[in-house]
C-alpha cells in the first residue's frame, strides 16, 4: 500500500523525467536542424578510398613481414640432415620432406614430375686415390679420397666425405705430371710455347677461372691421360691455412676440403638433347656418342685437397712457373714434366647409371590470369650435406611459399597470376631437371611463363647482387629498396636497405642510370639457363656476394656446407641474410602476380645495348681498324646496327609511356583487359626475340 506523500513524490518524478525528454528532443531537433544547414554550405569531404597501388603496397608491406628467419633455420636443418646425390634413395627422402613443407604451408596440386637421366656415382666403398711412387716403385705418399669430418653431428654419415668428381671415366693413369695453372685454352698454349708437351702426361690443374668440364677438356685435346684437380690457398684460404684462419673458424678452405662437381658439357640429361627424358623415348645418344662429342671426358679426373697438392707440388721437377702461376701453397711451383724422382697414378672408381630423378612443382593459382606463371625455382639436389649450394635456397623458398600463403589468409591478396613453385633436380650433374623440364612443355611455358626467379645458393653477407636482363633492372633496384638491410654494421652506417649496401659494392656501369648498381648479364651454371636460352623467359638469378671472392665462395661443393656454416659463421642473427632474400624473392613475384601491365621496361633493353654492349663492340672495331683492313666491313655493319638500336630505343619508348598510361588509370578507370594483354604480350615477347632459342627458330 503506498501512502499519499508517496504518490505526490512519484508523480513529481515522472513529470520531471518527461519534461527532461521533451527538452532534450526539442535540442536535438535544433541541433540536427543546425548541422545539415551546415552541411549545406560546407561539405564534409569523405575518407578518400585507396587505389589499388596503394592496396598493393599494403599487401607488399605485409608480405614482406611475413618472412621469417628462423623458419628458414628449421627448414634448412629438415633438408639437410644426410647427403643426398641426385637420383639417390636420400634424395628422394628430401624430395619428400620438401613436397610436405609446401604442403603444410597451403600450397596447391604439389607433386612430382619424373625423368630418367644418365648420372654418375663413385664407389663409397673404394674411394679414388692418387699415389705417388719413387723410381723404385716404392709408395711415398698416397691420398686418403675422403675429407675428414671436423663437425661430427652434422659431417658424420658413411661416405660423405668422399672425394670425387661426376662422369670421371672409370680407369687408372699413371704417369708423369705437368702443372697447367687453371687449365684454360691460353694456359695450354702457354706450355707449348715453354716447350712443355702434355702428351701423354697427367694434368694437374687448379681450380677457379674457368668450369671444370672445359679444363678437363682442354687437357684431353692437349694429350693428357688424366687429371687431378685442387683448390689452390690462393683462391680459397688467403688469409692463411693456420687453424684460426680456416672453417670453423671462419669461411676459408681447410686443408683437407676438396670441391666436388660435374665434368659433363651442356646441360640436361647428356643422352637425350632436345627431347625430355622418358623412359619410353629412344635416346638419341649413346654413352660413347657422349664422349666423342667430348660432352663426358674420356679420361680419369679426380680432386684432392691443397695439404694433398703440396705433396706433388713440393716434387716436381722442372722450369719454375711464370710467377703469375704461382699459387699460394707453401713451394717453389715447377711446371714439370715429372718429379725429382717417381710418377704418379691416379685411381678413379666410378659408375654411370641411369637413374630417375623427380622436380617438385606446387602453385598458388591465380584469381584473373590462371594461365600466366610467375616461376620461382631453386634446386634440392646436393653433392654433400649442401647447407649453401642449393639448401640455403630451398629452405628460403619454402619459407616464401609459407609468407604468401599467410598472407592470402591474413588480408585480401589473391595473385591475379599463378605463382608456380620449383624445386628442382639434378642440377648439380649438369641442370638436368630444369632442361628436361623446359623441354618437355617447351610450348605451354613459352606461351605462358612472364618470369623466372632463380636463388641457387645464400652463401655470403657482403652485399646483395642480381644477375638480368635489361627489362628487369627497374623492378631489381626498386623492390631491393623495399628490403630492409639485414646487417646492423651496414644500418649504423646508414645504408638502411638493400639496395644501398648493393649500389655501394657493387657500382653499376649505366653512366645515364647512376642509380642503379651492377646487373650483369646472366651467365651458366644454374637452372636459369634452360628459361633464358631455351624459352627466351626474362630472369633474375640473385643471391648475397662477397666481391672479394673468386668466382665461387671457399667451401664451395664440399663436405663442410652444413648448417653450422649459415648459423654460425656468416647469418648469425636469426638468419636474417637468408631472409632479405626470401624477401627479395616473394616482392618481385608479387609485383609480377598483381601488376596488371607487367612491370617490364623495353627502354632499358634499347638504352643497355646502345650504351654498353654495342659501344664496346664499337670501340673494340676502332682500335683494330689500322691493323686489320678487313674491320672496315664490320665498322659499317656496326654502323646499321646503331641506327636499328636507336629506331628499337623509340618504339621502346612508345610501349614504356603506355605502361605509365595504364598504371596511372589504376585507380580511376576501367581496364581494358585485352588492350592489356596485347600490350604484355609485346613486353614478354622481347626477350624471347633476343633469345638464341628464338634464332633457332
Amino acid at each position: 500500500m503506498i501512502s499519499l506523500s508517496a504518490k505526490g513524490s512519484l508523480f513529481d518524478h515522472v513529470m520531471l523525467k518527461a519534461t527532461v525528454v521533451i527538452v532534450v528532443g526539442i535540442l536535438c531537433i535544433i541541433l540536427v536542424t543546425h548541422i545539415g544547414s551546415y552541411h549545406k554550405n560546407y561539405t564534409a569531404v569523405p575518407p578518400k578510398p585507396l587505389s589499388v597501388n596503394a592496396i598493393y603496397e599494403r599487401f607488399s608491406e605485409h608480405l614482406i613481414d611475413s618472412v621469417n628467419g628462423d623458419n628458414i633455420a628449421s627448414n634448412l636443418r629438415i633438408i639437410t640432415k644426410e647427403p643426398h646425390v641426385a637420383g639417390t634413395q636420400a634424395n628422394d627422402r628430401v624430395a619428400e620432406k620438401i613436397a610436405k613443407l609446401w604442403k603444410d604451408a597451403g600450397l596447391q596440386d604439389v607433386h612430382f614430375i619424373k625423368y630418367e637421366v644418365l648420372l654418375s656415382y663413385p664407389d663409397y666403398n673404394n674411394p679414388n686415390h692418387v699415389t705417388i711412387f719413387d723410381a723404385q716403385g716404392r709408395q711415398l705418399f698416397k691420398t686418403s679420397g675422403v675429407s675428414p669430418v671436423i663437425i661430427q653431428e652434422e659431417q658424420g654419415a658413411p661416405g660423405a666425405g668422399t672425394q670425387w668428381v661426376a662422369y670421371s671415366a672409370n680407369d687408372t693413369a699413371e704417369g708423369d705430371v705437368v702443372y697447367c695453372h687453371h687449365g684454360r685454352v691460353e694456359d695450354f698454349k702457354k706450355l707449348q710455347k715453354l716447350g712443355v708437351s702434355l702428351e701423354g702426361k697427367i694434368a694437374l690443374i687448379r681450380y677457379s677461372h674457368g668450369f671444370r668440364g672445359d679444363k678437363v677438356r682442354f687437357a684431353q685435346q692437349y694429350g693428357a691421360i688424366g687429371a687431378i684437380l685442387y683448390s689452390d690457398p690462393a683462391e680459397v684460404a688467403r688469409d692463411g691455412i693456420s687453424q684460426s684462419k680456416i672453417y670453423p673458424s671462419t669461411d676459408w678452405m681447410p686443408e683437407h676440403g676438396v670441391q666436388r662437381g660435374s665434368l659433363m658439357r651442356g646441360d640436361g640429361d647428356p643422352l637425350s638433347p632436345i627431347y625430355p627424358s622418358k623412359p619410353d623415348l629412344y635416346p638419341r645418344r649413346t654413352i660413347e656418342d657422349a664422349k666423342k662429342l667430348a660432352i663426358l671426358p674420356s679420361i680419369p679426373v679426380l680432386p684432392i685437397s691443397y695439404s694433398d697438392a703440396y705433396e706433388i707440388l713440393k716434387r716436381m721437377k722442372g722450369n719454375i712457373v711464370p710467377q703469375e702461376w704461382q699459387g699460394g701453397i707453401n713451394v717453389t711451383y715447377k711446371l714439370g714434366p715429372g718429379l725429382t724422382s717417381g710418377k704418379v697414378r691416379i685411381d678413379v672408381n666410378a659408375k654411370l647409371d641411369k637413374r630417375e630423378i623427380k622436380n617438385i612443382v606446387g602453385y598458388i593459382h591465380g584469381t584473373e590470369d590462371p594461365d600466366q606463371y610467375v616461376i620461382l625455382g631453386n634446386h634440392y639436389d646436393a653433392w654433400v650435406y649442401g647447407s649453401l649450394d642449393p639448401n640455403s635456397g630451398t629452405a628460403t623458398l619454402a619459407e616464401v611459399a609459407r609468407a604468401m600463403v599467410q598472407t592470402i589468409n591474413e588480408t585480401n591478396w589473391r595473385p591475379a597470376r599463378t605463382i608456380m613453385f620449383c624445386n628442382w633436380d639434378g642440377e648439380e650433374h649438369g641442370i638436368i631437371g630444369s632442361t628436361e623440364f623446359t623441354e618437355e612443355f617447351l610450348n605451354i611455358l613459352t606461351n605462358r611463363a612472364v618470369i623466372y626467379l632463380n636463388v641457387d645458393t645464400i652463401s655470403a653477407n657482403q652485399s646483395f647482387y642480381a644477375s638480368t636482363m635489361p627489362t628487369l633492372y627497374h623492378i631489381a633496384v626498386e623492390s631491393a629498396k623495399k628490403i630492409p638491410n639485414p646487417m646492423k654494421s651496414e644500418r649504423e652506417r646508414g645504408r638502411m636497405t638493400v639496395y644501398d649496401t648493393w649500389v655501394k659494392n657493387f657500382p653499376g656501369k649505366l653512366s645515364s642510370h647512376p642509380e642503379f648498381p651492377d646487373l650483369s648479364a646472366p651467365g651458366g651454371g644454374s637452372d636459369h639457363v634452360p628459361f633464358a636460352t631455351l624459352l627466351g623467359v626474362p630472369i633474375i638469378t640473385f643471391s648475397y656476394k662477397n666481391a672479394t671472392w673468386a668466382e665461387s665462395y671457399p667451401l664451395y661443393h664440399s663436405l663442410y656446407e652444413t648448417p653450422f656454416m649459415n648459423e654460425h659463421i656468416f647469418d648469425t642473427n636469426h638468419m636474417a641474410v637468408h631472409r632479405s632474400i626470401g624477401q627479395f624473392w616473394a616482392e618481385v613475384a608479387r609485383a609480377f602476380a598483381d601488376s596488371p601491365a607487367l612491370p617490364l621496361n623495353v627502354s632499358m633493353y634499347a638504352q643497355t645495348l646502345l650504351e654498353v654492349y654495342v659501344s664496346d663492340l664499337k670501340k673494340t672495331l676502332d682500335s683494330l681498324k689500322n691493323r686489320f683492313p678487313q674491320v672496315k666491313d664490320g665498322r659499317a655493319q656496326v654502323t646499321h646496327l646503331i641506327r636499328n638500336c636507336q629506331e628499337f630505343a623509340k618504339q621502346a619508348k612508345a610501349i614504356d609511356n603506355k605502361v605509365k598510361e595504364i598504371s596511372k588509370k589504376l585507380s580511376t578507370d576501367y581496364l581494358d583487359y585485352r588492350r592489356i594483354k596485347s600490350i604484355n604480350d609485346r613486353l614478354v615477347a622481347v626477350d624471347r626475340y633476343f633469345s638464341t632459342s628464338y634464332i633457332f627458330k
